[in-house]
C-alpha cells in the first residue's frame, strides 16, 4: 500500500519545493508500514526566489520585516541601548547582516550574511539583539539548506550524497541557533529519508517537530506519520498513526497507513474502518481502495474485498473497478458475473486493451476460443505493442494450446522462460507442454535442471516421474516417486486441503501403477502398490476411476483377482457414467482380472522429431 504525505504547508519559512526525482530517490528506504509499501512525499513548497524564510516567519518575521523598514541611517544605530556593562562590539556586524539579508538569494550571499552574523554573536550583542541575531542566523542557514535540497535532484552517485550530507549540516547549524525552527528538522527528517539516510535522525527531528507543533494539529498529525516510518516495532508505529489521526481525523494519509498497518497485523476490521472513513471523503480514490482489495485478496478475505470493491462501484462507476471485481469473480468461479462486469468495463473503456485481453482470458476459461480471440485480436489493433507484454503471450500461449497448435504454445513458453529464468511456474509448464508434444527427454532436461536447484520440489519430482514413465523407465521413474513421497511426509485426511490431498493421491496412483503393472519384475512390489493405491483411493473417496483401477491392478499382482474384479468394475461403472476417454481399456482390464491375469503395461513414448519452427513461421491468432 503506497503511503501518501501530501500538502505539508509550511508553518514559518517556506520548503523549498523537492522535485520528483528527490521524492522518487526517498521512496522505499525506511518505508516499513506494511509487507510491500512504498512512501511517497510529497512537500508543499516555496522557492526561496519568491520569499525568503525571514520574510514569512512569525517572532523572527516580524522582527526582521521591521529592520527591513528601518531607514539606512536607522540600521547603523543599535536596535536597543546596550547597558553600560554589556558589549555591544558585533552591533555594526549584526547592522550590516541586517542590510545584506534584504536582497540576499544566492548561496554566496546567504554565506556572507551567515558570516556577519556568526561575527557578531562572537564579538558580543546585548540579551534582545543576540537572541534576533540567533533567529535570524537560523532563517538564513535554513535557506541555504533549500537551496542545497534543490540541488539534489541535479547530482547523482556519491555528489548527491554529498550534497544531502551538506544540507543536512547546514540544517542542524539552523536548529543550533534556533531550536524552535520546526521545518529544519522535517526538512533533516525528509532527507534523511533518500538512500543512506539515518532512521535514527528522522525519528530524533520528527520528535522535535511533533513536541513544537502542539498548537498546530494538522501539522502535528503530518509529523507524526512521518516519525512512524523509523518506528521499530508495530506497536509504535500503530501508536504513532493512532495519534495522528486524533490529532487530525481527516488525515487521510494516516488513516491509509494505519489501515495497511492492520491489514498487514490481520485486524482487518480495523482497516476496514478507516478506509471507510476515507472513501467516504473521498469515494473516487480508487488508488486506496485498490491497494486495499489487492491487501484483502492476499489475506484470503474475498467477501471484504468484494464489498469494498462494491461500495467503489456504487459511488463512482469505473472500468477499473470492474475490472477488479471481475477477477475476484473469476476466484470464487462464478465466471458469468465476471463477464458481466468485464462487459461493463468494455461499455465504458471500450479501447482499453487490458480489459479486452482480461475478457479475453475469461471467454478461454469458458472454451469460448472464437470471442478470445477476437478480443485478442482487438486489444492488439488497439495497442500493437503490448505483443510482447507477458500477458499477451500467456493469453496467446493458452490459445495456441487450446487448440493444439502445439508448437505455438512451445515457443511462447520458452519466450516466457526466457523473460523470466527463475519463475518454476513458467518452466514447468514448458516442461508440460514438451510432454503434451511427446517430446519427453526434453520435459525430463528442463525437470532435472530445476532438481539441481531444488532436488525436494514435489511437484517436480512427481512430473519427472511421470516423464520417465512415459518412456519406460520405470526403475528412475520410481526413485522420483518415492522421493516425492518422502517429501511430502504423513498425512493427515481430516487436515490436509484438497490441493494437498490431489498432489498426494496423483503421486500414490502413478508409483502404485508402476509397481502393479510394470513388465520389469524387478521394479514390481504387490503389497507396497496395494498399500499406495488405497491411500490414493482414501484421498479421492473411493470415487475415480482412473485410481480404482489401479487398486484393482495391485490386488491382480499380489494374486486378490476377488479384489481386483471388484474395484475393476467399479472403476468400469464410474468411467460409464462420466464418459471417460480410458473406458475401452477399464473394460480391457476388467476382462484380464475375469481371466485370472495382472495386467501389464510399459508405457513408452515415441519422441516426436518434427523440429519446432520459429515463432514467425508459426504463430496465427
Amino acid at each position: 500500500m503506497t503511503v501518501c504525505f501530501c500538502d505539508f504547508h509550511p508553518l514559518r519559512h517556506p520548503v523549498t519545493r523537492f522535485t520528483s526525482l528527490v521524492l522518487a530517490a526517498a521512496i522505499s528506504t525506511f518505508a516499513s508500514v506494511g509487507h510491500a509499501q512504498e512512501v511517497v512525499i510529497e512537500e508543499s513548497v516555496t522557492t526561496a526566489q519568491d520569499s525568503t524564510p525571514a520574510e514569512e516567519s512569525d517572532a523572527s518575521g516580524d522582527q526582521t520585516a521591521a529592520a527591513e523598514k528601518q531607514d539606512a541611517s536607522a540600521k547603523s544605530t543599535p536596535a536597543t541601548t546596550a547597558s553600560p556593562d554589556k558589549s555591544t562590539a558585533g552591533q555594526s556586524e549584526l547592522d550590516e547582516a541586517i542590510i545584506k539579508r534584504i536582497d540576499a538569494e544566492s548561496n554566496d550571499e546567504l554565506e556572507a550574511v551567515g558570516a556577519l552574523l556568526e561575527s557578531a554573536l562572537k564579538k558580543g550583542l546585548d540579551e534582545e539583539n543576540s537572541s534576533f541575531a540567533k533567529q535570524m542566523l537560523g532563517s538564513v542557514l535554513f535557506q541555504r539548506a533549500q537551496g542545497l535540497a534543490q540541488l539534489i535532484v541535479q547530482n547523482n552517485g556519491r555528489r548527491r550524497m554529498e550534497v544531502r550530507e551538506e544540507a543536512i549540516l547546514v540544517l542542524k547549524q539552523a536548529v543550533d541557533y534556533d531550536p524552535t525552527l520546526v521545518e529544519a528538522y522535517l526538512l533533516i527528517a525528509r532527507l534523511n529519508l533518500l538512500p543512506g539516510g539515518s532512521r535514527e535522525e528522522i525519528t530524533e527531528a520528527t520528535s522535535k517537530a511533533i513536541e513544537l507543533l502542539d498548537d498546530n494539529p494538522r501539522e502535528k498529525s503530518a509529523a507524526l506519520v512521518l516519525r512512524a516510518l523509523t518506528q521499530q516495532s508495530n506497536e509504535d508505529k500503530l501508536a504513532d498513526l493512532d495519534a495522528a489521526v486524533e490529532a487530525d481525523s481527516d488525515n487521510n494519509e494516516a488513516r491509509q497507513a494505519r489501515a495497511a498497518m492492520n491489514l498487514q497485523t490481520g485486524d482487518v476490521e480495523g482497516a476496514m474502518e478507516d478506509l471507510e472513513s476515507i472513501l467516504t471523503k473521498d469515494p473516487t480514490n480508487q488508488a486506496i481502495a485498490g491497494a486495499a482489495v489487492q491487501k484483502l485478496v492476499e489475506l484470503e478475505r474475498l467477501d471484504e474485498a468484494m464489498k469494498l470493491i462494491t461500495k467503489m462501484l456504487a459511488a463512482k462507476p469505473s472500468e477499473g473497478m470492474y475490472r477488479m471485481r471481475a477477477i475476484l469473480h473469476r476466484a470464487n468461479d462464478d465466471s458469468d458475473e465476471a463477464m458481466a462486469d468485464l462487459n461493463k468495463a468494455v461499455a465504458l473503456a471500450p479501447r482499453d486493451p487490458l480489459t479486452l485481453l482480461q475478457r479475453a482470458a475469461l471467454a478461454l476459461d469458458r472454451k469460448d476460443v472464437k470471442s478470445a480471440k477476437a478480443d485478442f485480436a482487438a486489444a492488439l489493433q488497439i495497442e500493437p505493442r503490448i505483443t510482447m507484454a507477458d500477458e499477451a503471450i500467456e493469453l496467446r500461449l493458452q490459445i495456441a494450446a487450446f487448440e493444439n497448435r502445439m508448437a505455438d504454445a512451445i515457443n511462447d513458453a520458452q519466450l516466457l522462460v526466457d523473460k523470466d529464468p527463475s519463475n518454476l511456474f513458467r518452466r514447468l509448464r514448458l516442461a508440460s507442454l514438451y510432454t503434451m508434444d511427446k517430446r519427453p527427454r526434453k520435459a525430463i532436461d528442463i525437470l532435472s535442471s530445476i532438481l539441481q536447484d531444488d532436488p525436494t520440489n514435489v511437484a517436480v519430482l512427481r512430473t519427472r516421474g511421470d516423464a520417465l514413465l512415459s518412456v519406460g523407465d520405470h526403475s528412475s521413474a520410481i526413485d522420483d516417486y518415492e522421493k516425492s513421497i518422502e517429501s511430502i511426509g504423513n498425512i493427515d485426511v481430516a487436515e490436509v486441503g484438497d490441493q494437498v490431498k490431489a498432489e498426494a493421491s496423483g503421486i500414490y496412483n502413478n508409483l502404485a501403477w508402476v509397481m502393479a503393472t510394470s513388465p520389469n519384475e524387478s521394479v514390481r512390489n504387490g503389497k507396497r502398490a496395494v498399500e499406495l493405491a488405497e491411500m490414493s483411493a482414501e484421498l479421492t473417496e473411493y470415487k475415480e476411476a482412473h485410481i480404482l483401477s489401479t487398486l484393482a491392478a495391485a490386488y491382480a499382482e499380489i494374486g486378490d483377482f476377488e479384489a481386483a474384479k471388484k474395484w475393476s468394475k467399479k472403476a468400469v461403472e464410474l468411467a460409464t457414467e462420466d464418459e471417460h476417454v480410458e473406458l475401452e481399456q477399464l473394460q480391457n482390464e476388467l476382462k484380464t482380472y475375469q481371466d485370472g491375469k495382472p495386467w501389464r503395461e510399459k508405457q513408452e513414448t515415441e519422441e516426436n522429431e518434427v523440429p519446432i519452427l520459429s515463432p514467425d513461421d508459426l504463430i496465427d491468432t
